[in-house]
């Protein structure tokens, strides 16, 4: 557990067992997600504010079929990186690399740099 209250085996669990509300409970009311890949670089990244907004998008990539592993963690005070590694039925790989700043036990601002197989790979489409 990272100090000020934050529970990373909540996260590890709620991440690779696909619990969008396990999820979505983890961050601020207010914060904030930043997704940077292929479809949405960085000069347009896309930008999720608010937990009802950040928790319709964990619901939208819970609901695919994919197996979820989080490796390479780095568990600090008010800081967390971590990688998360997925395979999708169909073989696509992606791989996504994530910090989370911490306030009061939440997660109050996220930037998540993905990159995901180009060949038939149907994640691509999220």
């Amino acid at each position: 557990m990272a100090s000020g209250g934050f529970d990373f085996a909540a996260l590890r669990r709620a991440l690779e067992r696909s619990d969008a509300a396990m999820l979505a409970a983890l961050y601020a009311e207010d914060a904030e997600l930043t997704i940077v890949d292929r479809n949405r670089p960085p000069s347009a990244p896309m930008r999720l504010l608010g937990r009802a907004a950040i928790e319709g998008f964990w619901q939208d990539v819970c609901s695919r079929p994919m197996a979820r592993a989080v490796v390479e963690e780095v568990v600090g005070p008010d800081r967390i990186a971590l990688v998360e590694r997925c395979t999708c039925p169909d073989g696509c790989h992606v791989v996504s690399a994530m910090t989370l700043e911490l306030r009061d036990g939440r997660i109050a601002r996220q930037l998540t740099v993905q990159a995901w197989d180009e060949l038939g790979c149907a994640a691509e489409q999220g």
